[in-house]
């Protein structure tokens, strides 16, 4: 089936949107954070171009590949603003890829349907904002998507008796992604899980050995700069819980809403896994909502700056961390290694920092590409779902471009 005409002038449009956010130099992810990250962070590229082997702390305390990626490019345009333009225009491939891992995994739905879906990465301000100003989300978003291209391969073909083609560039395509965020390295840990469950043990120990080779420049760097093992760490779980449980239900909340309606799925609170969840997401939420202290001016998500500005209190956030508590606890009770993915996910983002943007669009690719779960295919059962969310998203981007003006939530 070829992709129609429509969605490819949808394509056209929305590409040509960054551009005009590029033209104005929109951060539509919060508040100038992807603007100083980028100038802050200059003369590390320029370091770059005259040596690797620098002490590259003084700027960041992540892994650099992304900076020295940025390093050869400013070798070749010799200019800051080119350099920016160049990587607004790679970071274009992303909801194609996007695409490509989504054509793979659901083999028998429309193919338009779902490149329609893949454009909706245009709209998040995350991905925007960092292509926008060369951040080295894009530059990890390509390294992960293309490990996850390979994912779904060999998922798919169930060839788990030897370590093919797949399975390596995999991991060699999700070590470059952790190279360049560290936060990877949550689904990382799950893939190895998945070899471990999955490969026969000579198998599983081969595959451990060309992880652990990827691993040794990272060894390597946390050896000779330890401050690259320093995290926003912060042991006040019950903030993250609520926090990060938050984040993730905005992706969920429409999907679940449209197929709701649908009748694509039953909410009947009368089964026993529903009530199951929904107890225990209650029970949660109250007893951690007791101690809560996180600062709403540092991250925290759409739902706690909407709360805060609406209500002027935290009711609307509770109220969001039980329901992504309960729909993730649903996505649990569909497969058991969903609940380590889930797991992982919440236990990963524990900083007095957490912010939307570490979750956008990753949540999103797991969700569709990784879950296994009847959520995603009922969701691409129909345009109409797709439609909804399409219009969903886009009022959460028109919130942000309108915060990015006016500095709403800056002044909270």
């Amino acid at each position: 089936m070829k992709i129609s005409l429509l969605n490819k002038s949808l394509y056209l449009l929305l590409s040509l949107s960054l551009f005009i956010g590029f033209y104005f130099g929109e951060d539509s992810s919060g508040s100038g954070g992807h603007i100083a990250d980028f100038n802050n962070t200059w003369q590390l590229v320029l370091n770059f171009q005259k040596s690797l082997f620098i002490d590259f702390t003084e700027w960041i305390i992540i892994f650099p590949l992304h900076y020295i990626i940025l390093s050869k490019i400013q070798s070749l345009v010799h200019d800051k603003y080119l350099l920016r333009l160049l990587y607004c225009l790679i970071s274009l491939v992303i909801p194609y890829l996007f695409y490509v891992c989504l054509k793979n995994k659901f083999e028998k739905e429309d193919k338009n349907l779902l490149y329609l879906f893949s454009l909706i990465i245009f709209l998040l301000p995350s991905f925007r904002s960092g292509a926008i100003w060369a951040n080295s989300q894009i530059t990890g978003l390509i390294f992960f998507l293309l490990s996850l291209f390979f994912f779904t391969k060999w998922i798919k073909k169930k060839d788990f008796n030897d370590i093919n083609l797949d399975l390596f560039l995999q991991i060699v395509f999700m070590s470059l992604a952790v190279y360049t965020r560290q936060l990877y390295a949550v689904v990382f840990l799950y893939f190895v899980f998945l070899y471990y469950k999955k490969l026969k043990f000579k198998k599983f120990y081969l595959s451990s050995v060309i992880i652990f080779l990827f691993a040794l420049p990272g060894i390597f760097l946390v050896f000779n700069f330890p401050l690259t093992l320093s995290v926003t760490f912060d042991n006040r779980f019950y903030n993250s819980i609520l926090v990060d449980s938050s984040i993730i239900s905005f992706y969920l909340i429409p999907i679940y809403f449209s197929l709701f309606f649908d009748k694509k799925i039953n909410l009947n609170f009368k089964d026993k896994k529903r009530i199951i969840a929904s107890f225990f997401s209650l029970i949660v939420v109250l007893i951690l909502s007791q101690y809560f202290n996180y600062n709403f001016r540092l991250g925290g998500g759409f739902f706690l700056k909407l709360s805060v500005i609406l209500f002027d209190n935290f009711y609307l956030f509770f109220l969001s961390s039980f329901i992504g508590l309960f729909l993730l606890l649903l996505l649990s009770f569909e497969d058991k290694d969903n609940f380590l993915l889930i797991l992982l996910l919440l236990c990963a983002f524990t900083g007095f920092y957490i912010a939307q943007k570490y979750f956008e669009p990753m949540f999103l690719l797991i969700l569709f590409l990784v879950f296994e779960t009847k959520i995603s295919y009922k969701f691409f059962s129909n345009f109409k779902h797709t439609y909804f969310y399409y219009c969903y998203i886009l009022i959460y981007f028109i919130s942000a471009v309108i915060n990015d003006i006016f500095k709403i939530t800056k002044n909270i």
